[in-house]
């Protein structure tokens, strides 16, 4: 029996965990098949890509001083895969299973679910935000697949092939001056603070509300918006202000705010990570006086500030040294309480994968027909929406702990999102 080994932890997934009090540290990726797949086969590319690399078999400890991974040399099949056959309606059952957390101590920091079902199947996969943000996760993903198609077509696993280097945030720093790096001393979150109005402060049960938009739209959408020198994030972030200025009690007038994300990684030497790991930085975004008239007055608004962010070289980097710097430094008692403030201060969130191939999601020669992306699960007054793209087709996510009364409200802003973008791809 191999003896478990230790590694420190870096100042990611320090950082990362202190987040646990707010989100549930999971993201989560849903995919829908119409015909059958093979169990064992899934089963082994799981195992596959978590043997790979050493922290998806590995648990958290957070101690106050010294918080570090457990190496886990044995783990059993339960602690990353489960299956379930013989059921209606196979995405309903994946989404449900997706919501359950991957805990920062268990053995294993991914789970596969499939619930397949009479000529039907879908396949959950929830991954550690402890060890990857979105962009990582969609890499991961791919790895599944690879390794379902090498055990397929050869029978093992062994050209198998995952990046399994430096984990530490800090390479993002790799090519700047100590000028450069004094200038991000300063905290870059907005000083506006927009609310969504939950019906109540109690704290209900698990849901995921979701919405599409279809490829056909999107393909539009992204034509028109070349014109007006638009990203496909702009606007889902342009619908996402239009739609939460409609909800009841908002004033459509006054100042607000959505804090969307940033891929770090373009800061690295060769402009990816060395190894799996957390590199999301924050891109917040201002209307200091509300939604304009029309879409693309809000538009050319949102424009405006992306186009920045994308002009400055160090854009994202703001304020990290001093995330990083306390994750060094302080006990995790007081980092609990000092990323207490920061968190407490987000509200309203947009995040936005892209668009993912199908091409790479293939099992058995089958593709999906439907994916969903889900980031972490916010807890009041928190709200993050999680947007990704399957083959054209964006799917919208929310995930919490919301009442019923919650519930109904936040599918009401993502049913407005679709009508906002589907107006847009609509005007002459």
């Amino acid at each position: 029996m191999k003896k478990d080994t230790i590694i420190p932890a870096g100042t990611g997934e320090r950082m990362q965990y202190v987040a646990h009090n707010f989100n549930d540290n999971t993201i989560r990726f849903i995919l829908h098949y119409t015909g059958a797949v093979q169990m064992d086969i899934l089963c082994q590319a799981t195992k596959a890509v978590i043997d790979s690399v050493d922290i998806l078999h590995s648990s958290f400890i957070p101690g106050n001083f010294g918080s570090y991974w457990n190496i886990n040399s044995e783990y059993d099949t339960c602690d990353y895969f489960t299956y379930i056959t013989d059921i209606d309606n196979p995405m309903d059952v994946a989404i449900s299973a997706s919501l359950k957390p991957v805990a920062p101590t268990n053995k294993t920091q991914l789970h596969c679910t499939l619930a397949e079902g009479h000529n039907d199947f879908a396949v959950a996969i929830a991954i550690s935000h402890l060890c990857v943000d979105g962009v990582d996760g969609k890499y991961l993903l791919s790895k599944i697949f690879d390794a379902y198609q090498l055990l397929l077509h050869t029978g093992n696993k062994n050209s198998l092939n995952i990046k399994n280097g430096n984990r530490a945030p800090e390479q993002i720093y790799e090519k700047l001056t100590h000028k450069e790096y004094v200038s991000l001393m300063r905290n870059p979150i907005s000083k506006v603070k927009s609310c969504f109005p939950f019906p109540s402060e109690e704290t209900g049960s698990l849901h995921m509300v979701r919405q599409y938009i279809p490829a056909s739209i999107m393909e539009t959408v992204h034509n028109r918006a070349k014109t007006e020198n638009a990203t496909i994030n702009d606007i889902l972030l342009t619908a996402c202000y239009r739609a939460y200025a409609t909800l009841p009690g908002i004033e459509a007038s006054a100042p607000m705010s959505v804090m969307s994300m940033m891929d770090l990684r373009q800061h690295c030497h060769i402009g990816a990570s060395e190894g799996l790991c957390n590199m999301s930085g924050t891109l917040p975004t201002t209307l200091e006086h509300g939604i304009a008239n029309t879409f693309s007055d809000t538009l050319s608004q949102i424009v405006k500030q992306t186009h920045a962010a994308k002009e400055n070289p160090l854009a994202g980097l703001e304020g990290m040294p001093l995330v990083h710097g306390a994750a060094r430094t302080l006990p995790m008692w007081l980092i609990l309480q000092v990323g207490a403030k920061v968190y407490g201060s987000f509200s309203i969130g947009l995040t936005n994968l892209g668009n993912i191939s199908c091409d790479l999601l293939t099992l058995d020669g089958l593709r999906p027909d439907a994916g969903i992306f889900g980031g972490p699960l916010k807890k009041k007054p928190a709200m993050q929406i999680s947007a990704a793209s399957f083959d054209g087709t964006t799917a919208l996510a929310i995930i919490g702990e919301y009442t019923k009364e919650d519930a109904i409200l936040l599918q009401t802003m993502l049913d407005t999102m679709v009508q906002e973008v589907t107006a847009y791809s609509l005007k002459k």
